[in-house]
């Protein structure tokens, strides 16, 4: 009896302890100075295409239903540039339903459709600042093939994967998009890079992703195979070879959004490729697929 009393007196001790150790930190967070970030790319046989967005501050809460408030998110009256060296196109303000984000700058210039080992401009003038960056378009490695396999535990659900034969050349990274039947775009799937099967093959696997970033709302219900592809889906896939500042940005990008939020999580720095703003500006070499899975 007196080793339980014992107990409960360190207890009530400890407790009183933590209660008088508790106090309310108020952290008064400066409002960071507004910079523009910018989503550009060039891809093969295409247009350049660039979006440009203003940063807002880490706790501001965007309102997808608010127009107001989106418009005041993108940049819509900048002077946007690309040119190879030689000839320089000036991009086009779109607004595209059928794309995510759903407003960007266009070229327009058919000879300034990517090529596959040219290296591309980019020179935007906005709200009184100049930015610039480069990017070169790498030449096109293909996949062997795409392929599915069954979840053990219940074969009627399984991951796609892709096999690759590597050029012997160190240094080829690469970045994958993913897509299955009804999804308005690709999703990206993910980056690879060579150092450690450099001249030879390898296998990946890649889960189905989300058709829509988690931070737009929609009304689909809840998917209980999330992350699976289901026998007779339509898979579909972009595979792009991309150059190291591309590949640099676009990890680091998608490590820092992995451990958004998260306080007991080391800091990640994105290594942006825009000098004077922020964001990426990529090239990329893609090549298209499409694989069945079997029912």
């Amino acid at each position: 009896m007196k080793k339980n009393s014992l107990y409960i007196i360190i207890l009530l001790s400890v407790l009183i302890a933590l209660q008088a150790c508790e106090k309310n930190i108020d952290i008064d967070l400066p409002t960071p100075e507004p910079m523009l970030v910018v989503d550009g790319f060039i891809e093969n046989d295409d247009f350049a295409k660039i979006t440009i967005s203003r940063s807002i501050p880490y706790f501001d809460i965007i309102d997808l239903d608010d127009i107001t408030s989106l418009q005041n998110l993108f940049v819509s009256n900048a002077s946007v540039f690309i040119s190879d060296g030689l000839i320089t196109d000036s991009l086009i303000f779109t607004i595209d339903p059928n794309s995510f984000p759903p407003v960007y700058y266009k070229g327009s210039n058919p000879l300034l459709k990517g090529i596959p080992g040219k290296t591309y401009y980019l020179t935007i003038y906005a709200e009184g600042d100049t930015l610039t960056s480069y990017t070169t378009i790498p030449p096109l490695v293909y996949l062997d093939s795409i392929f599915w396999k069954p979840d053990p535990a219940d074969t009627n659900k399984g991951f796609g994967w892709g096999h690759l034969t590597d050029p012997d050349t160190l240094g080829n990274s690469y970045r994958l998009f993913v897509k299955r039947q009804g999804y308005p775009y690709f999703v990206s799937a993910g980056t690879l890079n060579d150092p450690s099967f450099n001249g030879s093959s390898t296998s990946f696997s890649f889960n189905r992703p989300d058709p829509y970033p988690a931070y737009i709302p929609n009304d689909e219900p809840e998917d209980t195979a999330r992350f699976y592809f289901l026998r007779g889906d339509t898979i579909s896939a972009k595979f792009c070879t991309i150059d190291l500042r591309s590949y640099n940005f676009i990890r680091s990008y998608t490590m820092a959004s992995l451990t958004f939020g998260n306080p007991f999580s080391a800091p990640t720095f994105v290594k942006s490729n825009i000098v004077g703003g922020f964001g990426g500006f990529i090239g990329y070499g893609a090549s298209y697929y499409q694989y069945i899975v079997p029912q």
